[in-house]
């Protein structure tokens, strides 16, 4: 364990924070040795993976920063049509669907380019262009902080909705997620590919693909790769500029105050949900409010995309401060307030 470690580096907002103590976690064995130590059981703690989905709210950290880095891929179970593998959680999450892609295995593939490891796909239940990670998961391993045991979560223990897990709620800071099983499906030629996003279909016509012509070994790939250079136009570099990537969640209302505000905004997008909810797009919403075009304190929204946070001050202040700015300016023209899918931490 390292003391007095700046955390600059490992996360990509690049806020200039010390730990108290510092701890890279090798592999399970050693998380549980470490669990009963006194250093461990007389500081408070906070478990940093890659960092894209973290703020913390001082400049100094006074506990631990548990980093961990495990990686590795298993086959723990295949039938004729599904293949269940077992994903240690410091995995790339790029590189994993990039993996599943490659062996012909579907269900993730309108994931790729999501910054992160298969620790986020968890954690926040990452969701892009019609597809989510909770439809593949099948359980989550790791340890229980609150009794030091290894515990399984099924499916169904995780809590999962959009962008939110039980680890972001009753299990936040309580549970360290060390893999994943995922449930993937063979190529079938009755596999439906979700290709109705407007970036997708809009890609497809620039480029005069006729996908539903394609045969099934052409549209796996050629869709992973459509879906990568949409997001490499809108989104930024992250090694070479600090970002948290998507600062906010879309925000889902009933559909009577859909009805309500596209009477004033009649150019507001929305989609209906599975929950029977209107899904807002948040960046259209920051953007309407103009804060697309402001900058303050070195800190702005993506010119690209205005949803994502670009930032250039190592002060933690500046980026909180603008956030807040953000979701006043939202809560005051359209009675919405945007929750942060960025987690706070003190």
């Amino acid at each position: 364990m390292q003391e007095n470690i700046s955390l600059k580096s490992y996360n990509t907002l690049q806020i200039d924070v010390t730990a108290k103590y510092f701890m890279e976690i090798k592999n399970t064995y050693s998380l549980l040795q470490f669990l009963e130590t006194k250093e461990w059981k007389e500081n408070k703690h906070r478990i940093l993976w890659w960092g894209s989905n973290t703020l913390f709210l001082s400049d100094y950290y006074d506990g631990i920063v548990l980093h961990p880095a495990i990686k590795g891929i298993e086959t723990i179970k295949e039938t004729d049509t599904e293949l269940y593998l077992q994903v240690w959680a410091w995995e790339d999450w790029n590189e994993f669907v990039n993996y599943t892609i490659n062996n012909g295995l579907w269900w993730i593939e309108n994931l790729v380019l999501i910054p992160g490891n298969v620790w986020t796909s968890a954690v926040s239940n990452i969701w892009a262009y019609w597809q989510e990670a909770c439809e593949t998961i099948y359980e989550v391993i790791g340890v229980n902080l609150e009794t030091n045991t290894i515990q399984k979560l099924s499916n169904d223990d995780c809590n999962f909705s959009y962008r939110n897990s039980i680890f972001k709620n009753e299990l936040k800071d309580k549970f360290i997620i060390t893999h994943v099983v995922y449930k993937l499906k063979k190529i079938d030629d009755n596999y439906e590919f979700k290709t109705s996003y407007k970036d997708v279909t809009t890609y497809f016509e620039n480029n005069n693909i006729q996908f539903e012509n394609l045969s099934i070994l052409e549209k796996l790939p050629l869709l992973s790769k459509a879906i990568e250079e949409i997001r490499r136009n809108k989104l930024p570099d992250h090694t070479k500029i600090w970002t948290a990537w998507s600062y906010f969640k879309n925000p889902e209302i009933s559909l009577p105050e859909r009805d309500l505000l596209q009477t004033k905004y009649p150019e507001l997008r929305a989609h209906l949900t599975e929950n029977e909810t209107m899904k807002l797009s948040a960046g259209q919403l920051i953007e309407l409010c103009w804060w697309k075009w402001k900058e303050v304190n070195w800190v702005k929204m993506y010119e690209k995309h205005a949803l994502i946070l670009i930032n250039s001050n190592p002060l933690w202040e500046a980026v909180a401060e603008y956030a807040q700015m953000v979701q006043d300016s939202v809560k005051e023209k359209f009675w919405i307030q945007l929750e942060p899918e960025v987690i706070y931490c003190k």
